[in-house]
């Protein structure tokens, strides 16, 4: 009699445990936020080719790319529950056994303009099988649209394979601004699955049955419970998609051409260095330094070297004292002032198509702080 009543409590108590898990879960993504969260499920076929792959039980690589918010950084504590990485263990979970690589190529504080010269390198290189893109956030910039460079990222990654499969997903700003409308028309556009973090929580928050500070860190970030939302949002839609697969091979749907651009495919031609890989024309009042970085100290000098493209970005870090004392001199023409805030935005477009001598000029000032160029580039190649 003991016996059986102690079972039936551990029972119990495992029920209420499993019970809570369940309704905190129902409680933070429940089946309105699912089907707001959706905003596309797109043309199914290159998705159901990374499925039916798993099926076959061969490796899957899961990857994603974008800023802060895929880097995760400190607004997480638990590097797990990043969305990526729980969108690795949805594919270990539902085909046991199957060997799976995550790469999270998420770098703070940059846009879709550097994701397009460093996807190749970062992302594809890795021979991803699913990629997941957010640059929603970073993308807002309120300055210039990101439109083509966007594209580009998303032309590279789906140009490079056939059956990558690549999903959209937007964050937001805590005012709900994003670049996601821009976005999504691109996503229409190639017929992407897009997934909306943003059509989720918001409403929510506008009602107050959910706090920003209960899934986010700061005015951007989302912490561990904002990325297992996130992940929840995914793993809905691969849900669905996996319900919808084909029960054989041979059934699956053939996988469309890829359309033209629908802004521009400047951002699908790019070339990138980093500054250990920079052989200057001329270096005068410069030093490359042990950190990989290219250095200018207050007394002044001129940089240049070659570069091909239609659009030059700069990678660079310019102290407040030399504000307005740096200039992008292209092809000997008129001298441009470098902006200290925009090292993610091009410094120069609308070049003609071929390869520019490119100088970087610092004009002394004051102080013993230096000029720094990290990394360079180029679109339109």
């Amino acid at each position: 009699m003991k016996r059986t009543a102690m079972r039936f409590l551990v029972l119990l108590c495992v029920s209420l445990v499993t019970t809570r898990t369940v309704l905190a879960e129902d409680a933070m993504v429940n089946e309105a936020m699912r089907q707001r969260g959706l905003v596309s499920a797109g043309d199914p076929a290159r998705i159901q080719a990374v499925l039916a792959k798993a099926r076959r039980g061969e490796p899957i690589c899961v990857a994603a790319i974008g800023g802060s918010i895929t880097a995760g950084g400190v607004a997480t504590k638990d590097p797990m529950r990043r969305y990526v990485q729980q969108l690795a263990k949805w594919f270990e979970k539902m085909f046991p056994g199957l060997k799976v690589r995550f790469v999270n190529a998420g770098i703070g504080a940059t846009n879709s303009g550097y994701g397009a010269l460093r996807v190749q390198r970062d992302v594809i290189a890795q021979q991803p099988d699913l990629v997941v893109v957010e640059y929603a956030v970073n993308d807002c910039t309120g300055i210039e649209k990101m439109d083509d460079s966007y594209e580009g990222v998303l032309r590279q990654l789906l140009t490079s394979s056939t059956n990558r499969a690549v999903i959209e997903l937007f964050f937001m700003h805590k005012d709900g601004k994003s670049a996601q409308p821009e976005q999504v028309a691109l996503g229409r556009h190639y017929g992407l699955p897009m997934i909306s973090f943003r059509d989720a929580v918001w409403p929510e928050l506008q009602a107050g049955t959910l706090k920003w500070e209960t899934i986010y860190s700061d005015v951007v970030h989302p912490n561990d419970a904002g990325h297992d939302i996130a992940s929840e949002l995914l793993r809905s839609f691969l849900n669905a998609s996996l319900d919808k697969l084909p029960k054989t091979d041979r059934d699956l749907p053939a996988i469309a051409p890829i359309p033209a651009p629908l802004i521009s495919d400047t951002f699908a031609r790019c070339t990138m260095f980093r500054a250990a890989d920079l052989k200057p024309l001329s270096a005068e009042g410069w030093t490359c330094v042990k950190s990989n970085v290219w250095e200018c100290g207050s007394a002044g000098g001129r940089l240049e070297y070659e570069v091909p493209g239609t659009v030059l970005m700069l990678g660079r870090t310019i102290p407040e004292v030399a504000s307005n004392r740096v200039e992008l001199v292209v092809d000997g023409g008129t001298p441009r002032p470098i902006l200290r805030d925009g090292h993610n935005r091009s410094v120069a477009k609308g070049l003609n198509a071929g390869t520019h001598r490119v100088a970087v000029v610092v004009h002394p000032f004051d102080g013993t702080d230096k000029v720094q160029i990290w990394w360079g580039g180029a679109a339109g190649l």
